[in-house]
């Protein structure tokens, strides 16, 4: 078991590869509190985990990370259930479609406050947690759109951008305290949010299979299984890595194949 007792915390944990993710950490041994803002998704899961023999090790609490008390809260728990958080993965986030022009300002808030305010405070009142027992790996949840940019995406696209530089400057500041910070920078996964895509925009998921090089949609659980491997003491020598995970589409230069070789 590559994660045996290791203090694990997961933030969206109730759904798409937060989801895999718990299970995954359970499977390696880990204990893990995860959080949601669904109470439904969460108690759900952990029931699931309980019916399927891993979930002694494992605990939910409802939080919404974008609210400052709440993740405080977390914190909290998370030290009197298990002591300090040693593995911390900062899942959770939402998406958000539309040009600059047609992004009005509420929305653009609500995407920053979750996706990059939110791992700001969840990463804030975990660290020094990790200070203390002079031990961490921090696996932030970025994306391809935070390596390259897409067609009216621009909240979703500033935020994961934010957070791939993020990653970078937090694994220079805390190398020397043997914290290591990576990321993971997903492509298309078969989630709720990329499903609510392919029903309703027709012919959208051939469209996807065509432009990656695998021509496939990954699973969450390959995701799931890097988050794994980059907390896990077999990536001990990586370090401010953003990594895709992404069937190769980040690869391209985006210039048509012409059939010559």
């Amino acid at each position: 078991m590559r994660l045996k007792n290791r203090i694990s915390v997961i933030t969206g944990g109730g759904s798409g590869i937060g989801r895999s993710t718990v299970r995954r950490f359970a499977e390696e041994g880990a204990r893990v509190v995860f959080c949601n803002r669904s109470k439904d998704k969460g108690l759900s899961l952990l029931e699931e985990l309980k019916a399927d023999g891993l979930g002694d090790q494992v605990r939910f609490f409802p939080c919404d990370v974008s609210d400052e008390e709440q993740v405080k809260a977390l914190a909290a728990f998370v030290k009197h259930e298990f002591g300090n958080c040693e593995i911390l993965f900062n899942n959770a986030g939402i998406h958000l479609a539309g040009r600059l022009h047609e992004t009005a300002p509420d929305a653009w808030d609500r995407i920053m406050n979750v996706d990059l305010r939110g791992l700001y405070l969840v990463s804030y009142y975990l660290l020094p947690q990790m200070l203390e027992g002079h031990y961490g790996s921090i696996i932030n949840m970025s994306s391809v759109s935070g390596i390259r940019a897409d067609y009216a995406m621009c909240a979703y696209n500033t935020a994961k951008g934010a957070i791939t530089n993020l990653t970078r400057a937090m694994a220079l500041d805390y190398a020397d305290d043997n914290i290591r910070v990576n990321a993971v920078c997903p492509g298309v996964i078969r989630t709720d949010i990329a499903q609510h895509t392919f029903d309703c925009v027709p012919g959208s998921e051939e469209m996807f299979r065509n432009a990656y090089p695998v021509h496939c949609i990954a699973d969450p659980v390959e995701v799931a299984n890097a988050v794994v491997f980059l907390a896990s003491r077999e990536s001990d020598f990586i370090n401010g890595v953003n990594l895709p995970v992404d069937g190769g589409i980040t690869c391209h230069t985006g210039q048509p194949c012409t059939g010559t070789y």
